[in-house]
């Protein structure tokens, strides 16, 4: 069975219930944060109309317990509905273990100061209002849908308190007695179990949808993954081709204007061929990171590999002044690097490159968008080659050669 990675950790599909219905940590977190203001309406609103019930239920003690129905009156009302609408106040300000607990507590203070009033009274009826135990189980652990584990504290303190009431209650017939416990403990059961089916409904359900979940989102972060991964050169870490094509059809399909500054490493071919390819390799990571250092820091910039010992850098919403002092500054830079080059064939001894520029204003017409594109790129790529036949280890800048490229 497979772990599934969330923002709070990993969660273990084998092991997100416990015997108790129980969700880990984990799983708890991310339910509350999913159903807990719906759970906390739920319970106000059953709350409320289980105190009508309540209310209405006491009518029969006029005929069950007439000897003792003051007592029952001052228990029910003025005891135990202030409680109750308080802790219907207190569901919503408080944590979801504290507040599934405020539940079960206001489920044995309804019932729990009843029972001593069964056992008090004296009226030939009073057996009959055990039948209210039942009724209050059934309201907790189906209607109010308490958590498992509660549902077992208040059925089992239930039964217990009922049962001892009803055993040891004078003047009850022997047989009436033992149907009373049959009953009782048949309703306390089936009350049980149908919360626990209820219980582990809801738990089941949250948890396919949570893994179902989990597995899309699984499944957009790999593919989102793969598509960084599809847009990266893998040995320098910068954008490649296909990256620098993406954003230059954008910025150039919003008619913004866009420098293209081609960068070709000096005699690359000789310094592979001479100090071998994991020294070239090592050569292309720091001129990278030379060239990045001084384009990437930008929002409007890109710098990518374009192929091979070729780099591009990328500007929109500059001006041909901040193109032209960029590209000195990464021929400066890559210099400054001092990478011995033994191939190089000029006074410098080390890497140099050579860097050609093209601009195109926001005013320029051109075709269509990837005509434009190819010209600009045309354009850049002029001026590097006319750099290199120029000496290299300069910057050179193309002259326009078409109404789609102009300088500002």
């Amino acid at each position: 069975m497979e772990s599934l990675a969330t923002p709070r950790g990993m969660i273990d599909s084998r092991g997100t219930l416990d015997r108790l219905l129980r969700f880990t940590p984990a799983v708890a977190e991310l339910y509350e944060r999913d159903h807990g203001r719906e759970r906390v309406a739920e319970l106000r609103g059953t709350a409320l109309a289980g105190i009508g019930f309540y209310s209405l239920c006491s009518l029969t003690n006029v005929v069950l317990v007439p000897d003792i129905l003051w007592l029952s009156v001052v228990s029910r009302f003025l005891c135990f509905t202030p409680m109750a609408m308080l802790l219907i106040w207190g569901v919503g300000h408080v944590g979801a273990v504290q507040r599934e607990r405020l539940v079960l507590a206001g489920m044995l203070g309804a019932i729990c100061p009843q029972i001593p009033l069964s056992w008090l009274t004296h009226s030939p009826l009073g057996a009959y209002t055990f039948s209210e135990f039942a009724l209050a189980l059934l309201f907790g652990n189906l209607v109010l849908a308490l958590r498992f584990s509660h549902a077992i504290v208040l059925t089992v303190v239930t039964f217990l308190s009922v049962g001892l009431t009803i055993a040891t209650k004078p003047g009850l017939d022997d047989g009436l007695r033992m149907a009373l416990l049959l009953q009782f403990a048949t309703a306390s059961g089936i009350s049980l179990f149908a919360n626990y089916r209820m219980e582990a409904r809801r738990c089941r359900d949250y948890l396919a949808g949570l893994r179902a979940r989990l597995l899309r989102e699984a499944a957009e972060q790999a593919r989102q993954r793969f598509q960084d991964l599809s847009l990266t050169d893998a040995l320098t870490g910068l954008p490649n081709r296909r990256a620098l094509d993406l954003r230059l059809d954008a910025w150039l399909a919003q008619d913004r204007p866009v420098a293209v500054v081609m960068v070709d490493i000096d005699h690359f071919k000789r310094f592979n061929d001479i100090l071998g390819h994991p020294a070239g390799d090592a050569c292309l990571r720091r001129v990278a990171e030379a060239l990045a250092a001084l384009a990437g820091g930008r929002s409007d910039s890109l710098c990518a590999r374009y192929g091979g010992e070729e780099f591009a850098v990328v500007l929109a919403s500059g001006t041909r002044g901040e193109a032209v002092s960029l590209a000195a500054d990464l021929v400066e830079a890559v210099t400054a690097l001092g990478i011995p080059h033994p191939g190089s064939r000029d006074r410098h001894g080390r890497v140099t490159i050579s860097v050609g520029v093209a601009f195109r204003d926001e005013t320029a017409v051109a075709g269509t968008q990837s005509d434009g594109k190819a010209a600009l790129l045309g354009a850049a790529d002029r001026a590097l080659y006319d750099a290199k036949r120029r000496g290299r280890n300069r910057a050179v800048i193309d002259e326009p050669a078409s109404p789609g490229l102009r300088w500002a």
